[in-house]
């Protein structure tokens, strides 16, 4: 047995026969002996704890962790095939448990607005769940597996998480799906209230500003990618789940407002909306050509750190990214502009059709009128 084996079964007879005999003296109450033996057995014990903190356990030394599985989690040795992109599943403990409340709670939103009689465009249950399957798909399948290999599919799980996915979900409306089957509460608050209240509330305001959404949806790249940020991030767990995390939000909200289903609390005119779409889209191009263009290695402390033998030449896997970013950029973009030509051409119709029907009801009060005349005169 190992001294780490030994220091360990030490430690966990000391603790037990701290318990038991604790336990014995609180049901017998013999006196103050036997509770002072106790603590002493109780605090050897806690050195015993503490002892073992400053001893290696076997496992480290005959199978000491990888350079990825310290920074990770888990290896990456083996080389990226279409198979492993396609079949390495590692479910993602935040966006897996975000996507099935997200579905489960649409779904069971359309249910009751189905049940009582009213209708929800299939469209719109398609949209939002095919933008939470590639949200699931980029962080838990194999390329959220290897994306943090790599820039280039690190750039790839970016683009999906911040500009497929958002366009998707704002197109499902989830929000007003919400107002219309959440039942409205009497005199206490519920659900749908606490909706109301935050779609109004001044921080949404703010964020819905349609300035607000292009800067942290364009600004977001130019500061993570050149500064320190983006390479300290890939360091930490926590940081790098916090930034897709961040993607996705900027994405949603840039997207919401922009062509979003749901009603924001600043309404656009169509036309404001397509110029917005327009101002975005160099920025975001250029970002792509930058990130092309660029001597300096991003993030050159972590990659060197992993070492990954069939990463290859890290700066053309740059270039790649920022090929990637520039055209995968402008296939989201043409499809905002399509969706919200779509909605200015539904709502001009719908415009048209309630000036028909006032129309109608004008012609027909002045022909009422015109009889009324002609039933005075006879």
């Amino acid at each position: 047995m190992s001294r780490y084996g030994l220091a360990l079964a030490v430690e966990t007879v000391l603790l037990l026969a701290a318990g038991f005999g604790i336990a014995g003296w609180r049901r017998r109450r013999t006196g103050l002996r036997p509770a002072v033996a106790e603590l002493l057995l109780l605090a050897l014990g806690t050195g015993g704890s503490a002892a073992l903190t400053l001893l290696v356990p076997p496992s480290f030394v005959n199978h000491p962790a990888t350079v990825p599985e310290t920074v990770l989690g888990y290896d990456l040795d083996a080389p990226r095939t279409l198979a492993r992109l396609l079949g390495a599943w590692r479910p993602d403990l935040l966006f897996v448990p975000l996507a099935l409340i997200a579905v489960t709670a649409y779904l069971l939103g359309v249910r009751r607005l189905r049940r009582r009689g009213d209708h929800w465009p299939p469209g719109r249950v398609a949209a939002w769940l095919a933008g939470w399957a590639i949200v699931v798909a980029v962080t838990s399948s194999g390329l959220g597996v290897y994306a943090p290999g790599t820039f280039s599919l690190h750039m790839v799980t970016h683009m999906a998480l911040n500009m497929f996915a958002p366009v998707l979900l704002v197109l499902g409306g989830p929000v007003t799906l919400a107002l219309r089957a959440l039942p409205a509460r009497g005199d206490v608050p519920g659900a749908r209230e606490w909706v109301v209240a935050l779609l109004h509330a001044p921080v949404t305001r703010f964020f819905a500003h349609p300035a607000v959404a292009a800067i942290l949806f364009t600004g977001s790249f130019y500061v993570l990618y050149f500064s320190d940020l983006f390479g300290q991030a890939m360091l930490y767990h926590w940081a790098h789940q916090l930034m897709k995390l961040h993607f996705l939000v900027t994405g949603y909200l840039f997207a919401w407002v922009a062509v979003g289903a749901d009603r924001t609390p600043r309404p656009l005119p169509h036309l404001a909306r397509l110029g917005m779409l327009f101002a975005v889209m160099p920025f975001h191009a250029f970002f792509g050509v930058l990130l092309m263009s660029k001597q300096t290695l991003i993030a050159a402390t972590y990659y060197h750190y992993l070492a990954l033998p069939w990463a290859g030449d890290l700066r053309a896997d740059q270039r790649l990214g920022g090929g990637i970013a520039w055209a995968s950029g402008e296939i989201p973009m043409v499809v905002l502009v399509v969706a919200l030509l779509v909605q200015w051409a539904r709502d001009d119709e719908r415009k048209a059709r309630r000036a028909d029907r006032h129309g109608e009801g004008d012609f027909d009060a002045y022909n009422a009128m015109l009889a009324e005349l002609a039933a005075r005169r006879n």
